[in-house]
C-alpha cells in the first residue's frame, strides 16, 4: 500500500488531497509542521510527501534535504503552491522536488499528480 504524508494546515488542500488518495487506497499520514513530516517519512521507502508551500516559516530548501538525509531518495517530493506566490515555487523546485505544481494545476490534475 503506498504512504502519503500531508504537510498542511489548509484544511481546503488537506481535503481535495484527502479524496484523491482515499479513492486510491493510500495510507494517509497529516502534519501541521516539518520535523513531524520528517519523522513520518524517515525509513519509509514508496512514499509520497505533498507539501504546502503556503506553509508559515516553512524553509523548503532546508525541509527538502533533510528529507532526503532523513529517507533517502526513495521519497517522492509534491509541492504545491498559489501561482501567484512564484519565488515559493521557483525555491521549491531549486529545492530538488519531484514535482512543483500551482494550486490550480493540483485541482485540475489530482488524480495524475497523486499517481
Amino acid at each position: 500500500m503506498m504512504k502519503l504524508v500531508l504537510l498542511s494546515r489548509d484544511l481546503m488542500l488537506i481535503s481535495r488531497v484527502d479524496g484523491v488518495a482515499n479513492q486510491k487506497g493510500y495510507a494517509i499520514t497529516h502534519t501541521a509542521d516539518p520535523e513531524s513530516a520528517i519523522a513520518a517519512v524517515e525509513g519509509n521507502d514508496g512514499l509520497l510527501l505533498f507539501v504546502d508551500l503556503q506553509l508559515p516559516g516553512l524553509d523548503v530548501l532546508s525541509f527538502v534535504n533533510q528529507v532526503r538525509e532523513t529517507s533517502g531518495s526513495e521519497v517522492r517530493i509534491v509541492a504545491c503552491g498559489p501561482h501567484v506566490h512564484e519565488h515559493r515555487l521557483a525555491a521549491a523546485r531549486q529545492a530538488g522536488c519531484d514535482l512543483v505544481v500551482t494550486r490550480g494545476q493540483f485541482d485540475r490534475e489530482a488524480n495524475k499528480i497523486l499517481e
